[in-house]
C-alpha cells in the first residue's frame, strides 16, 4: 500500500495510524513526502509505526534551485527532518523505513547531481533516486527538460519540437498491478491520473473489486491494448 498521491501524506493528523493498522494486518507499507513535517514530537512514531518505505523529495541542495520546483518549500526544513528520521533510526537500531532519498532532475537541478551523491552520501540515506520528470507541454520544449539525455524522458524531433525518448506501446502493466484511490473515494487506474479525469468507480458505492472488473475498466484496458495514444493520461507517459 503506497500512501501518497499528489498531496503531502504527513498532513493527515492520522496518517501514523493508518500506516501502523496496515502493518498489523500484514501489508507492506510505503510513502512519499516533503518531509516538512518531520519532527522530534512524531519521529519516533513514523519509526514504530511500521512504515517500511519513505521517499523523501529534495530537488535541490541549495535553497534557491530546491524553491524552482518546491515552490513554497524550505530546504532546511527538509534537510533537518531528515538528519533527525535517520539519526533516530540508528539509535534505535531499526532498519526500518528504508530511507530513500528522490531528486526529481530537471534542466534546472541537473548541474547538482555530483555534489548531490557527496550530500547523499555523507547523510546515510538508504539510497539515492534520480528521477526523471513528466512535463506537461514538452512538445514546444521547456527549460525544465534536462541537457542530459540520461536524466530525460524527451529527445528533440526533427522539426524542432520535442518527443517521447521511448516509444509509446499499446501496453501497461500498471493497469493490472494496482490502481489508485483518491481522498474521497474515487478509483483511478494509475498515479499518472493526476486530474483525477479517469474514475472507474467509487469505492463507498461498490467493493474494490467490483470495480476492478467493471464494463468501465475493462473498457479503459481494451482501449489501452487497441491504441493508448487515444487516453489523454497515457500520451506523456513512459511506462
Amino acid at each position: 500500500m503506497h500512501l501518497y498521491f499528489q498531496g503531502e501524506p504527513f498532513l493527515h493528523p492520522q496518517f501514523l495510524d493508518m500506516i501502523r493498522y496496515s502493518d498489523e494486518s500484514g501489508v507492506f507499507t510505503a510513502t512519499s513526502t516533503n518531509a516538512h513535517y518531520i519532527s522530534e514530537k512524531n519521529v519516533n512514531h513514523i519509526i514504530e509505526s511500521g512504515l517500511k518505505h519513505m521517499i523523501v523529495s529534495m530537488d535541490g541542495i541549495n535553497q534557491e534551485v530546491y524553491q524552482e520546483y518546491r515552490v513554497g518549500g524550505n530546504l532546511e526544513k527538509v534537510q533537518k527532518g531528515l538528519s533527525l528520521i535517520l539519526k533516530r533510526k540508528k539509535e534505535m537500531n531499526k532498519p526500518f523505513p528504508r530511507i530513500i532519498l528522490q531528486f526529481l532532475v530537471t534542466g534546472k537541478n541537473e548541474h547538482q547531481i555530483p555534489d548531490l551523491k557527496i550530500w547523499a552520501k555523507n547523510m546515510g540515506v538508504d539510497e539515492l533516486q534520480l528521477k526523471t520528470a513528466q512535463i506537461y507541454g514538452f512538445e514546444n520544449g521547456s527549460e525544465l527538460i534536462p541537457q542530459n539525455p540520461e536524466y530525460s524522458r524527451y529527445i528533440p524531433a526533427k522539426n524542432g519540437t520535442w518527443k517521447l525518448k521511448k516509444e509509446i506501446k499499446n501496453k501497461c502493466w500498471r493497469m493490472w498491478q494496482g490502481a489508485v484511490l483518491t481522498w474521497d473515494g474515487r478509483m483511478l487506474p494509475c498515479c499518472f491520473d493526476k486530474d483525477g479525469q479517469q474514475v472507474m468507480g467509487e469505492i463507498q458505492n461498490n467493493p474494490l473489486k467490483d470495480i476492478w472488473r467493471n464494463a468501465s475498466y475493462n473498457s479503459f484496458r481494451k482501449q489501452l491494448l487497441n491504441d493508448r495514444s487515444q487516453i489523454e493520461i497515457c500520451k506523456n507517459c513512459t511506462e
